[in-house]
């Protein structure tokens, strides 16, 4: 309803650090072009491991979370190419990051898809890093 037009009011967040996320951003991805709204997406890599991994611990579940930090990057990574491989020209992506090596790649994405707008927006958390 919010994200149609040329608006992308209502940015979605998304934690790589979760297993589960390759296939919900893929699944994001593919509603917004079936359904006709703007895609709005802030990439973070994670915050809440601990208690994730806690709380699935004290169920007896699986954890959720990637067992290592390479995972998590190459989750991040690979929703971000993703992701930028499929905006639409009223679309936005926030890379919420602090690691060079992912803005190194968004940055050599936006170029080869010759984005000359501001559909990828970058942005930290103080005091946060990776």
């Amino acid at each position: 309803m919010y994200n149609r037009g040329e608006q992308h009011i209502i940015m979605n967040g998304y934690q790589c650090y979760l297993k589960r996320m390759s296939q919900v951003i893929r699944h994001e991805v593919a509603a917004s072009q079936v359904l006709g709204y703007n895609l709005g997406i802030k990439l973070i890599r994670g915050a809440y491991m601990n208690e994730e991994r806690g709380l699935a611990k004290e169920s007896n579940n699986e954890s959720p979370v990637w067992d290592t930090i390479d995972e998590t990057h190459a989750c991040y990574n690979e929703a971000m190419t993703h992701v930028i491989g499929n905006l639409q020209p009223n679309s936005m992506l926030f890379v919420a990051t602090h690691n060079q090596a992912t803005v190194d790649q968004a940055k050599a994405l936006i170029r080869q898809n010759e984005f000359g707008d501001h559909r990828v927006r970058f942005g930290q958390l103080k005091a946060f890093s990776d």
